[in-house]
């Protein structure tokens, strides 16, 4: 009669979805993408290819998500040699040095009806506490898989100066070649573990 009532209470959680989930992004359907402004007049845009991670997520509890993740800096991909070779050199996030890119949550708040985790973001091998809006949407099933997936969805500004990524040269007319201001945007898909 015991193992008949603790079988019914499992069932019971799974089936309302009250336990946290681990999910692994799936590297081929996600995108780490960042924008930068350039001569004080257009924004360039690139993206990372190899990012790696996993979030925990309980559909019923957005205050148990969690999420780790880590990124390739030799992944950088801007659809131009020179600016993605410029990118990875020692004047920015130096590759040879600082070769991954990474963040780890520590807590999720709610902000005004958003969902926040606030964790560690490494850059340049600077590491600084951020905050980080987030959306996520599913489970879903995958077709391909025939496992649940998620789409997590983020957008945070930071200040490369903050990470040490110094360069500061300017234009004759005392604009800055490359802005301050970096957006990293994710658009990530993650598959249940």
């Amino acid at each position: 009669m015991k193992i008949r009532l603790l079988l019914i209470l499992v069932s019971a959680l799974f089936a309302s979805g009250s336990i946290a989930q681990k999910y692994i992004i799936d590297p081929g359907h996600s995108s780490v993408q960042i924008q930068v402004e350039r001569f004080g007049v257009v924004n360039v845009v690139g993206r990372f290819k190899d990012v790696s991670g996993n979030i925990i997520y309980n559909s019923d509890d957005d205050s148990k998500t969690a999420a780790e993740a880590v990124i390739k800096v030799d992944s950088y991909d801007a659809n131009n040699v020179g600016g993605e070779d410029a990118v990875k050199s020692k004047a920015f996030l130096d590759a040879a040095t600082y070769p991954e890119i990474s963040f780890k949550s520590k807590s999720v708040s709610s902000d005004s009806g958003a969902n926040v985790l606030t964790g560690d973001l490494t850059i340049h091998g600077v590491t600084n506490e951020v905050q980080l809006p987030f959306t996520i949407k599913g489970p879903l099933l995958d077709l391909p898989t025939r496992k649940q997936s998620i789409a997590a969805n983020a957008s945070i500004t930071v200040n490369r100066q903050d990470y040490g990524v110094a360069f500061d040269r300017t234009l004759p007319n005392g604009i800055k070649i490359v802005g301050n201001d970096v957006k990293i945007t994710l658009v990530i898909l993650a598959i249940a573990e």
